[in-house]
Order: C-alpha cells, then structure tokens, then sequence
C-alpha cells in the first residue's frame, strides 16, 4: 500500500521535477519555487505531500529550512524501482532543461550571499591571504575551477607561474577574461568533467564553488583527478545552510580516497577552508 501511495503522490510533473531537483541539491521552497515558477503556496503543497510520505526530510538553518530527498527512504527496494521508472519518464519532461540551468543560477546566488554575509562580519579577516596560504603557493600551474569573474585571480598570480581559470557559466567567463593579466587563461568548462588528462596542475582550488554543483563529489574526483602527485587541493566553500552535512560529505568523501591525504581544515564564521594533498 505504501509503495501505491508513493506512486500516485509522484505522477504529476512537477512533483517529477521537484524530485529531481531535490536529488541533487537541498532546497528551500522558495528556491523550488523560483525554479519551478510556481508559487510558494502550491510548492510547500508539494513538498508536505512528498514529506508526508516520508521521502524527503528537513533541517532548519537559522531562518530557513532545507528539503532534502530522505536518504534512508530512497534505499528502500520498493521506493527505488519507483523513482527508477519515474527518472525515466522525468526525461519527457520539457521543463527538464531549464530546471537544471535555474538550479545552477540559484545555487550560486546562494553561495555569493553567503559570501559577501562572511565578510561583512568579518571585515578585517585577510580572506585571500588565508586561501592563498592554503593553497600552497608555489611555483607552476594551478586551476581555478569555478572562477567565477575573477576575483580571485591575482591572488593567484603572486604565488603561481600560470593560472587556468575554469567556469561553467558563460558570462562569467567573459567577464574574467576582462580582468585576466597575461599568464591566466580562462575557458569555459563543466567541473563534472574536465577537459583535461591526468596529473597536468600544480594546485587546484575550488572557491565556492562546490556547493552551487549538483554532483559536488564528482566535481572533487576530477579536481584530484587532474592534480600531480604531490600537488594540493584548497576548498573554500559554505558551512551553511547545509549545516555541517556538506563539509562532512566532503572529509568522509576525501579520507575514503586511497593517496589522499587531508592536511588542513579550517572552520571560519559561514564557511570552512580544507586542504589536501595528493600523495599517490
């Protein structure tokens, strides 16, 4: 009976979508709302109806709550076969497309804020100074994947011979190419899938950048995949609003790598710095 009541609660489209959103990402309903453009209203009604059931599950964060897909719920046999054949009718879906760029864009928007919230708390901290650190400046080449408009590139420089600046989204590859000196290059690439082979960069740094992927580990595998053996990896990402369930998945996720070896993590106000090398 329970599997049937899952079954009639996801047959409408947008309940589809909203699970689809929700698997890669945890979201408020007014987030859900602006993607799905469909009122705040009719978007709790959908969220209520799928927590109802006990697929999603909930974490409050100061003054907003982040839907999630219930992990324990989602490897139920029954609940699995279900969410597979509505994956594949999710496809059919036209909005499908537009979702996921409007994901994106509010997954960023979301980390900007909580950027710029850091630092109006934390005026005097010497942000890039304490990257930089941990980034291990050195000579050679370093990737800065999800570069967003450059802000960070002369940080970089100072420590670094080259500076390959990544990101997915196309305006801000144009405006970093703006600000860009003569030894960075900028391009645009999906950090799920670099277009590079193994072992080529010094350092790697991801700057915010994390948290505004829909697949953040993959986006980890392949920063380590490009990195040289003995080069590091800096992250700098938001300590909220996933609470401390992000940075977790991250550690967990990097101390299960064979020849990774963490050997800094920092908790600032909003957000943590870690920094791991590659050993093998």
């Amino acid at each position: 009976m329970q599997a049937l009541q899952i079954l009639k609660a996801l047959v409408e489209p947008v309940r589809i979508r909203l699970y689809l959103l929700l698997k890669q990402s945890a979201l408020t309903v007014s987030e859900l709302s602006e993607i799905l453009e469909i009122s705040q209203s009719n978007t709790s009604h959908h969220v209520k109806a799928l927590r109802d059931l006990g697929l999603l599950s909930a974490e409050k964060t100061g003054q907003h709550t982040y839907y999630g897909l219930n992990p324990e719920r989602m490897q139920e046999r029954s609940v699995v076969a279900i969410l597979r054949n509505l994956e594949e009718i999710g496809g059919e879906i036209p909005e499908l497309h537009a979702d996921a760029a409007k994901l994106r864009t509010v997954l960023a928007a979301r980390s900007g804020d909580t950027f710029a919230q850091w630092r109006m708390e934390q005026p005097d901290l010497p942000y890039s100074d304490i990257f930089a650190h941990l980034a291990c400046g050195r000579r050679g080449v370093v990737a800065d994947i999800g570069c967003g408009e450059g802000d960070f590139f002369d940080a970089l420089t100072l420590s670094f011979d080259r500076v390959v600046a990544l990101d997915l989204d196309f305006q801000h590859v144009r405006r970093a190419r703006q600000r860009a000196a003569k030894q960075v290059c900028v391009t645009a690439a999906n950090a799920q899938q670099l277009p590079f082979a193994e072992n080529v960069f010094d350092a790697v740094v991801l700057r915010m950048a994390l948290s505004q992927m829909p697949q953040p580990l993959a986006a980890l595998d392949e920063a380590l995949r490009v990195l040289k053996k003995g080069g590091f990896m800096s992250v700098i990402d938001s300590a909220r609003p996933a609470g401390d369930t992000f940075r977790e998945t991250l550690l967990q996720h990097l101390s299960a790598r064979p020849g990774t070896l963490l050997d800094i993590e920092r908790s600032l106000p909003r957000l943590f710095m870690l920094r791991a090398q590659k050993v093998k």
